[in-house]
């Protein structure tokens, strides 16, 4: 069995699969990636099911050892991965968003993130950590799934999964380089990069409550991410929206995408390990199509809401997984193409 090492953990890495929904009604979170797309993405370029378990990693990455030769893919955020030599001066840079076979005992080092928030790195087979309630997914709260139901730290050992659906990228049984992958990319979604990330939402059932002052506020404001923001949900800075309703009320479900308004006025966007009910008021939801945007937006952005309407929403979703679907069916046409340590550099185009 082929094992990843973890030699230097990042800041917060954890396994994550898609979560386990069929439990919310006993309290569970959904919990899973938090930027979905970019999960199945890492997923389906090696030949897993969309629901195998891949690491999340959170603004900058670990240091891996790969034990056995591996068919990996990463996607999310670009955190600049490389392979590590005794020389850094012939360290070679890991692409993203296509297969890539890594030798056997090659170490891969994530650094920070220069764009987006978070990173995906799938292996064929995926991570074999136990299963609990039917998810690999890690919620740290609770201590549940993943390795132990915690973050990865230096020393870890996870364990990979048999494959026989792997994407075929070389073939050849002889001497590899640290890393061989195909001339092509699959185009990723994409990533925020400015101080303000627009960001597509529905009027929630409670949104008729705010003052008109902070509806108009509500559209036309940007509002920070601040750096009390996690996998369970951001908490946004800015000044106090007002319900002209204060009264109180019974504890409601909600669902990731819900924007909340707790009574300090500074809203919250829950996020994949938000708990499945909440007593605040639901003035908002992000639109499907956007939660992998808002996933990917880092403390210090800003978040501007946008009005959708469901028939919108509906429509953008189904864009999105079909530009997705697309994007893999071409990954089937592709050919399986070596190319060596020092082409990397080349011009590549893909989908």
């Amino acid at each position: 069995m082929s094992i990843v090492r973890v030699i230097r953990a990042g800041l917060l890495t954890t396994v994550q699969d898609l979560g386990r929904p069929g439990f919310r009604q006993f309290g569970v979170p959904s919990g899973g990636a938090m930027d979905r797309f970019s999960h199945e993405l890492a997923n389906r370029l090696v030949g897993n099911s969309p629901s195998a378990a891949t690491l999340e990693m959170t603004l900058s990455g670990d240091e891996l050892e790969f034990t056995g030769k591996t068919l990996i893919a990463i996607t999310g955020g670009d955190f600049s991965p490389v392979t590590m030599t005794n020389a850094e001066s012939t360290s070679v840079e890991v692409p993203q968003n296509t297969p890539v076979t890594v030798a056997k005992e090659t170490r891969i080092r994530f650094q920070t993130a220069r764009r987006g928030c978070r990173c995906y790195l799938a292996v064929a087979g995926g991570f074999d950590v136990p299963e609990i309630m039917g998810s690999r997914a890690t919620l740290m709260r609770a201590q549940l799934g993943g390795l132990q139901g915690r973050a990865m730290k230096s020393g870890d050992e996870l364990p990979v999964g048999n494959s026989s659906n792997s994407i075929k990228v070389v073939d050849d049984a002889n001497e590899y380089p640290a890393i061989s992958f195909p001339g092509w990319f699959v185009r990723p979604l994409t990533f925020p990069t400015g101080d303000v990330v627009a960001i597509r939402v529905v009027r929630g059932e409670h949104f008729s409550m705010l003052s008109a002052e902070s509806q108009f506020r509500f559209w036309s404001e940007a509002f920070p991410v601040t750096s009390q923001s996690d996998r369970m949900g951001y908490r946004l800075a800015a000044t106090p929206l007002t319900l002209e309703n204060t009264s109180e009320m019974m504890s409601e479900g909600t669902a990731v995408g819900t924007i909340q308004l707790p009574p300090d006025g500074r809203p919250i966007l829950l996020m994949a390990d938000s708990a499945p009910t909440g007593g605040y008021r639901r003035i908002a939801h992000v639109i499907s199509a956007d939660l992998p945007l808002a996933a990917q937006t880092r403390p210090g952005q800003s978040l501007k809401f946008v009005e959708s309407t469901m028939e919108e929403a509906r429509m953008f979703f189904q864009k999105q997984r079909a530009d997705l679907d697309q994007a893999i069916t071409m990954v089937g046409l592709m050919p399986a193409t070596r190319l060596s340590e020092h082409s990397h550099s080349e011009k590549r185009s893909g989908p």
